[in-house]
């Protein structure tokens, strides 16, 4: 029996493979979408440990400042003496001690204007030849002398400069002009993994970096044959308090494992979305199988009759759900390849410069698409193949004893106690966050899912009043069409309900996402109108960064009454690492109120700190006490308290000053963002101009007005937006295929009915019209539940967030529109095949199908 249980099966498959195609695209989707998500992961890790190593290569120690605390491989940290250099020349066993500098740069195109780079852009120091770490020169000349720069050939082809030209690059001492005279690479590659590289020789890096007689790292090699363990405790002995020792290889795998953390997060992003689409693709299956099942009743129970037992017949469903999954683990897998490939060459396009690197296909993702294919193939099929087996023998002379509603209780019951507790987990997850950020996220998204599906189970009661609501302005609109697809969106409601709720989960999360958009913009014009008064926002175009030069040039100017300086800086607050923010007092108050309630901002100065009036809470300081504070370089400072205040939107939980910043770190500061305020009497227009003349000298800065910053903010919210509805879109995408395959499904069960249609009148396009309002109504159901679903969900998640994110929830009205609307279209879309095979159907071949 095994053998013509498997026949059947294969048998089975290829009489209705047009049905299962589309399922089959849908899973097949989904594996793409996480082996993508893995494969992409596990090359780009791979390729940057490869990078790190190569940078590293020659390097068999480093010396470098220490850190009390933080990732080794992201933070940063304070430059340490030159001098050091020659006192470690005389130590046995190193061959070579070279000095570097690296500091933050912004190259300038031809046109003027500052580059865009994907990643950080750096200037640095470099010995030529005789420098370390793989970079290599491509073309061109060594950089020598105060005029002289190269640049990485990735780069330097991005912003369409060649050897020989002039290149505008702006450091910490401002803006100067430089020869490019060479073209450098790591190794035979263009580029450094993204990074905008532009090197100069150790004194000219000194004195435009700003490096002061420091240097950021001192690179060694060994003599062949030296110990290793021997000269590295030889230098110990030799070096000052806060600076350490470390191996090239501890330097290299410091770097890539902070890198490699964020690749890490990009790749779990990827991930939770192709949960999703496969979480949509799970309905999708379930639902064609369940038809299929059902328009196959008299087959199955001739089955029984001649002899199959149940779990033949069960046997049967699951080995088609198996050869489903097992084409679309395969198919999927390959697809993953070219998905990971894809994104990497969207980066490179854009100028991310990634190495070369062959891709990574590891057991893992063999083992993740084995289990996304095959285990939501046959998870979604299990219940279809147990009503399967259930078909009793008498229902191949009454197919309509088939199927009982003994499902209907036990589904209101399931549906409801999933409602429950996903609802409970979610709340759990949003409000009280167990376990952290994995915690939060397994509980929220465990509950969304219970949610979701306890949602589907029960919208099964509804679905037949609403989609005769949905549907009755459609009937008197187009008369007998209308009806006609009213009434067969009413016939099923299990039906109905199963085949909207796959488009109802990605549109519930479109409208979760768009309350918590929507409030957190709501939220930033309100902070922006009270709180900041501010009439400039000035910052760096590519996030690098401003020299403090430019704020002090802008305190100079009599059309400005306050200007202040926005840094940060890690520092350890009763064992906890906490991010405290620092600006000029003197200025701050006229820029921002933060609602002081104890204490005055003016007597920060140096030494002093404010705090918000939770932490100050926590601790139980108040004006007057001291609280300790160790920064990241190990310098440990008593703070006195000065002022609490109330409003931590802006300025965080934690405010300092500037000098008090300066005084812990001899690393040149950055500033990340400075504010202005016009002096009284003052013309808006002649403070522009002012601030714009002085911006002439810095072309990466970026000088916005009240309303110029508030519409950069939307645009920069509404750009990540954009990403996450785009990333949605693609499990929407599923919802619709499976809309169409349930109308195509829907089609052949009815041919018999079309050809009785057809035959006492009804014409073709009255047909196809029929089959696309149906298609509508279901749309439209799946859209209302998605909007009834998600705006709850997004309330609560807004709610959740911390006041300084969100304190004012609004709901998208407009967003809800559009996916009304949409949803018409979506139903339309996914009628167009379902309708024209309907309307081509042979009148009398029709009438005649059993």
């Amino acid at each position: 029996m095994t053998m013509i249980t498997t026949k059947l099966t294969l048998r089975g498959v290829v009489a209705h493979k047009w049905r299962m195609l589309l399922t089959v695209f849908a899973v097949i989707s989904g594996v793409a979408f996480v082996s993508g998500s893995f494969i992409l992961t596990d090359s780009l890790k791979r390729s940057f440990d490869s990078l790190f190593s190569d940078i590293s290569a020659g390097i068999d120690l480093q010396v470098r400042a220490s850190l009390a605390f933080g990732d080794p491989g992201t933070s940063e940290r304070d430059p340490i003496p030159h001098e050091i250099v020659d006192d470690l020349s005389s130590i046995d066993g190193i061959d070579k001690v070279i000095g570097s500098i690296q500091r933050t740069t912004t190259i300038i195109k031809p046109d003027g204007k500052p580059l865009q780079t994907n990643g950080p852009s750096f200037g640095v120091s470099w010995s030529g030849a005789e420098g370390f770490g793989g970079t290599t020169l491509l073309a061109g000349d060594y950089p020598s002398g105060p005029d002289q720069v190269a640049i990485d050939k990735a780069t330097a082809e991005r912003a369409k400069f060649e050897v020989g030209d002039t290149v505008t690059l702006v450091g910490i001492s401002g803006k100067r002009d430089f020869t490019l005279v060479g073209l450098i690479g790591r190794g035979d590659s263009d580029g450094f993994g993204g990074a905008a590289i532009s090197a100069f020789d150790l004194p000219t890096a000194d004195d435009f970096l700003g490096g002061g007689g420091m240097v950021d790292t001192i690179d060694i090699a060994l003599v062949e044959g030296a110990d290793l363990g021997d000269v590295q405790a030889a230098i110990e002995d030799q070096l000052p308090p806060n600076v350490e020792v470390v191996t090239g290889e501890q330097v290299a795998d410091e770097t890539a494992a902070g890198i490699n953390q964020f690749i890490s997060i990009f790749g779990n992003v990827l991930l939770g979305f192709a949960a999703v689409a496969l979480f949509v693709s799970a309905f999708l299956i379930f639902n064609t199988f369940a038809i299929i099942v059902s328009q196959r009743l008299r087959e199955l129970a001739l089955m029984r009759a001649v002899g199959a037992d149940a779990g033949q017949v069960q046997r049967m469903i699951i080995g088609e759900a198996t050869v489903i999954g097992v084409v679309a683990t395969v198919v999927g897998l390959g697809f993953g390849v070219l998905v990971s490939k894809a994104i990497v060459a969207l980066f490179n396009a854009a100028g991310a410069g990634f190495p070369s690197a062959d891709t990574v296909i590891s057991v893992r993702t063999i083992i993740a698409a084995v289990v996304v294919g095959m285990g939501v193939t046959l998870a979604a099929a299990i219940v279809p193949a147990l009503r399967a087996s259930r078909i009793p023998p008498v229902a191949a002379m009454r197919p309509e004893i088939g199927f009982t509603s003994l499902q209907a209780n036990r589904r209101l019951l399931t549906g409801a106690a999933m409602l429950t507790l996903g609802l409970a987990l979610f709340l759990v997850g949003i409000f009280l966050r167990p376990g952290g950020t994995v915690g939060t996220l397994l509980s929220a998204g465990g509950g969304a899912v219970l949610l979701f599906i306890g949602v589907a189970s029960l919208s099964t009661l509804v679905a037949r009043r609403i989609s005769g609501l949905i549907g009755k302005p459609i009937a008197r609109a187009f008369g007998m069409p209308g009806r006609l697809a009213k009434e067969n969106a009413q016939r099923s409601p299990q039906r109905t309900a199963s085949t909207a709720a796959a488009l109802m989960i990605g549109l519930a999360l479109v409208s979760l996402v768009s309350v918590v958009g929507t409030s957190v913009k709501a939220t930033f014009i309100k902070q922006l109108d009270t709180s900041i008064t501010a009439d400039f926002f000035i910052t760096d175009s590519n996030f690098s960064g401003l020299p403090p030069t430019f704020a002090e040039r802008l305190a100079e100017l009599d059309e400005l009454d306050g200007v202040s300086a926005f840094r940060a800086a890690n520092a350890q607050i009763a064992g906890e690492t906490k991010q405290i923010g620092a600006v000029n007092p003197d200025s701050f108050a006229k820029l921002v109120d933060i609602d002081v309630i104890d204490g005055a901002l003016e007597d920060l100065g140096t030494g002093g700190i404010l705090l918000h009036e939770d932490p100050a809470a926590d601790l139980a300081v108040g004006v007057g006490d001291s609280i300790d504070v160790t920064w990241q370089n190990g310098t440990e400072a008593s703070l006195e308290v000065v002022g609490i205040y109330a409003d931590s939107s802006v300025a965080g939980n934690w405010l300092t000053s500037t000098t008090t910043l300066e005084a812990a770190s001899d690393r040149p500061p950055t500033d990340f963002f400075i504010g202005a305020r016009i002096a009284d009497g003052v013309a808006i227009q002649d403070a522009r101009d002012a601030v714009d003349a002085v911006a002439e000298s810095y072309p990466s800065a970026k000088v916005q007005d009240q309303a110029e910053f508030r519409q950069s903010q939307e645009d920069q919210l509404n750009q990540i937006l954009s990403i996450i509805y785009g990333l949605l879109a693609f499990a929407i995408f599923i919802a619709v295929i499976g809309i169409a395959n349930t109308m195509a499904l829907s089609v052949f069960e009815r041919t018999r009915e079309f050809g009785l249609l057809r035959a006492v009148g009804m014409d073709r396009r009255q047909l196809r019209r029929s089959i696309r309002w149906e298609s509508v109504i279901v749309s439209v159901f799946g859209a209302i539940l998605g909007i009834v679903v998600g705006l709850p969900l997004g309330i609560g998640v807004a709610w959740a967030l911390p006041d300084t994110v969100v304190s004012l929830i609004s709901i998208p009205w407009l967003t809800i529109i559009v996916i009304l609307v949409a949803s018409v279209v979506v139903g339309l879309g996914a009628a167009i095949f379902p309708a024209r095979r309907a309307a081509k159907l042979d009148i009398l071949d029709a009438i005649a199908t059993t």
